[in-house]
């Protein structure tokens, strides 16, 4: 368990001392060593500043801000109802500057004030958890509410999941069931009455426009087939005699006028000689 905390001790250190501020100006020879690796330098071109009304840090050195932060932090008077500009709002580096009379004064006050808090936070881990172990149960006893809020990391896990984790989960469920229900119940219904318009048009197609043509075609082939067959008897005069019988009848169709005509005067011409006889 040790391990891990150790590595956590050891980039800290060296985050630390990336990030030693003016306060160090005399051992250091900047404001600001670490270049890019110092968060200040890092940060500070996406910070407004509202002394100058523009992104950066300050221009001219520990001087120039104190003397802007002299003149920005000096009480003015506000009209009733009015309240204070952005430049002379009140923060606590500011305040402490302003109170010790110097920028790295009040950068020494916080340093010393962070060593004694971390000292005690040591010292109180040492007496709780090496010197007398049972005392973590006691004040966990006396400091029941406290502790459980404590243990529960205050219940923002089960809050976010009872307002958001599972709110999302039904939005989810929501719409899932439109998609199987409604999308989804839309295609496959379309794609059933298709099929059954497959199959109506099927059998319409099988038993009837089928069905016709194939019961004509057999009615044809009972019909005409004795006939064809009774006339292939293989003999040269029975073809001939075919050939002529079609040949009178394709004469008797072109002249059934005449024929016809003619056979009406015969039968009329008969008809009057044995009326008069």
């Amino acid at each position: 368990m040790w391990v891990p905390l150790a590595v956590l001790a050891i980039l800290a250190t060296l985050g630390g001392l990336v990030g030693i501020g003016p306060a160090f100006k005399a051992l250091t020879g900047s404001e600001h060593p670490g270049g890019r690796l110092n968060i200040v330098n890092y940060l500070d071109p996406i910070i407004w500043n509202a002394e100058t009304g523009e992104f950066g840090k300050h221009e001219g050195g520990e001087e120039a801000h104190g003397a802007e932060s002299a003149a920005t932090s000096s009480p003015t008077e506000h009209a009733p109802g009015e309240t204070p500009s952005a430049s002379h709002a009140f923060t606590l580096a500011e305040t402490a500057a302003e109170t010790l009379g110097s920028h790295t004064a009040a950068e020494w006050l916080f340093i010393v004030i962070s060593l004694v808090v971390a000292t005690f936070g040591i010292l109180l881990g040492m007496l709780f958890y090496v010197r007398r172990p049972e005392l973590p149960d006691i004040w966990a006893r006396r400091l029941k509410p406290l502790y459980e809020a404590s243990y529960n990391k205050y219940w923002v896990d089960e809050f976010y999941g009872l307002a958001v984790t599972r709110r999302v989960m039904d939005a989810a469920r929501g719409v899932f069931a439109f998609d199987s229900k409604v999308v989804d119940g839309a295609v496959n219904g379309s794609a059933w009455l298709t099929r059954l318009s497959s199959r109506l048009t099927g059998a319409a197609d099988k038993y009837f426009v089928d069905g016709l043509v194939n019961a004509i075609a057999a009615f044809i082939m009972r019909l005409m087939s004795p006939l064809l067959r009774a006339a292939q008897t293989g003999f040269t005069q029975n073809y001939a005699l075919v050939m002529v019988l079609g040949l009178v009848a394709a004469v008797a169709l072109f002249f059934a006028g005449d024929i016809l005509s003619a056979v009406k005067s015969i039968f009329a011409s008969v008809w009057v000689i044995r009326f008069w006889s």
